[in-house]
C-alpha cells in the first residue's frame, strides 16, 4: 500500500466512523428533546394519544431510527419545510409513525454515503486473490490420491511390512505435494492422505534425504 493510498484509507476510516456515529439510533433523551423543542416552538401534540403514554409511544415508534435523521426532521418541522407533505400538519407535532418515517427519510442520505465510503475502502484494500492451480497440478494430485486409495485397499488385505524402504525419488515427489496448500475444509479422506504422505516423507528423511518439507499436502484432489 502506497503512502497516498494509506492516507486515503485513513481519511475514509475517519469519515466512516463519523457517519456511523451519526447513524446511531436515537436514544430516549434525544426523542424527549425533539418533542420538547417542537413544543417550545409552539407546535401542538397530536390528538388521540393518551398524554401519559405519549413518550413511550414515540420511543417505540422511533426505536432504531438514526439520531441524525430525527434531528434533521425536527429542524425541518419547526421551519415548515414539509409544507408540501400531505402527512404533515403544519404547527402540529407529527404522529409517531409519521415522525419515524420522516426521520428515516432524512437519514437515507447518510446511510447511502456510509455504504459508498465502505465500498471505497474495500476497493483500496482488495482481498487477496485465490491461488490458481494448473490442470497439470490438479491431475498429479488426483493421480497420487488414486494411488493412495489403491494402496489402502491392498493394505486392508495384506499387512504392509513395517520396514519397507521408500525411494528418494518418491520422497521428493511426496515433498512437492506437501508444498501445495490445503483447501479450506479438507475431507476426512484428504486428511488421511496428507498424514500418509507426511509419514512417507518422514521415513525417507530418516534414510538420509535432505528434502525440504516446508508446506502441507494439498487436499485439492476432491
Amino acid at each position: 500500500m502506497t503512502l497516498s493510498t494509506h492516507n486515503r484509507h485513513s481519511t475514509l476510516s475517519r469519515e466512516i466512523t463519523a457517519l456511523t456515529e451519526r447513524l446511531t439510533p436515537a436514544g430516549d433523551d434525544a426523542i424527549l428533546r425533539s418533542l420538547n423543542v417542537m413544543q417550545t416552538a409552539g407546535m401542538t401534540m397530536p390528538q388521540g394519544i393518551d398524554p401519559k403514554k405519549l413518550l413511550p409511544v414515540y420511543q417505540y415508534a422511533l426505536s432504531g431510527v438514526p439520531a441524525c435523521g430525527l434531528s434533521t426532521a425536527t429542524q425541518k418541522l419547526i421551519r415548515g419545510d414539509y409544507a408540501g407533505n400531505a402527512s404533515v400538519l403544519l404547527g402540529a407535532i407529527p404522529k409517531p409513525p409519521v415522525l419515524a418515517a420522516l426521520a428515516k427519510s432524512e437519514a437515507a442520505a447518510a446511510r447511502a454515503e456510509l455504504a459508498r465510503k465502505r465500498e471505497m475502502t474495500e476497493a483500496l484494500s482488495p482481498a487477496m486473490p485465490v491461488a490458481q492451480r494448473s490442470p497439470e497440478v490438479r491431475e498429479r494430485v488426483r493421480l497420487l490420491l488414486r494411488q493412495f486409495r489403491a494402496e489402502q485397499a491392498a493394505t486392508s488385505a495384506t499387512a504392509t511390512m513395517p520396514g519397507e524402504a521408500r525411494s528418494i525419488e518418491r520422497a521428493a515427489a511426496l515433498a512437492r505435494m506437501l508444498d501445495l496448500p490445503d483447501t479450506a475444509e479438507p475431507t476426512a479422506e484428504q486428511r488421511a492422505f496428507r498424514a500418509r504422505l507426511e509419514n512417507d516423507v518422514a521415513e525417507a528423511k530418516a534414510l538420509g534425504s535432505t528434502i525440504d518439507f516446508a508446506g502441507e499436502v494439498a487436499s485439492h484432489a476432491a
